[in-house]
């Protein structure tokens, strides 16, 4: 309906890089959704690791502002995403392996 390209799921991972138990449920809910989405439709995990704590900042905040600072996190989660792929995009280029 919204003809989107793909969708990206954040994966909790612990600080050391270990998995977390979340990441369970995340890649359970990416297979659901592989079931349920369209062919063809990208699905992405990604490292969601201080996402959250880099869009709330240091200290203790309130839920309103929590709630805010989930929301900003899942920008800075795309944001990292589409760096990537742009840097990914260029490195094809300069290689040759794409034509611009």
């Amino acid at each position: 309906e919204l003809d989107a390209g793909g969708v990206v799921l954040g994966m909790p991972y612990l600080a050391d890089g270990r998995r977390s138990r979340e990441c369970e449920l995340v890649e359970a809910a990416a297979e659901r959704l592989r079931e349920a989405a369209p062919p063809g439709l990208r699905l992405l995990l990604w490292d969601e690791t201080w996402t959250t704590r880099l869009a709330l900042g240091p200290g203790r905040h309130s839920a309103r502002r929590q709630h805010w600072g989930h929301a900003a996190a899942a920008c800075l989660l795309l944001q990292d995403v589409l760096g990537a792929a742009e840097v990914r995009a260029y490195a094809e280029r300069r290689n040759g392996r794409v034509e611009s």
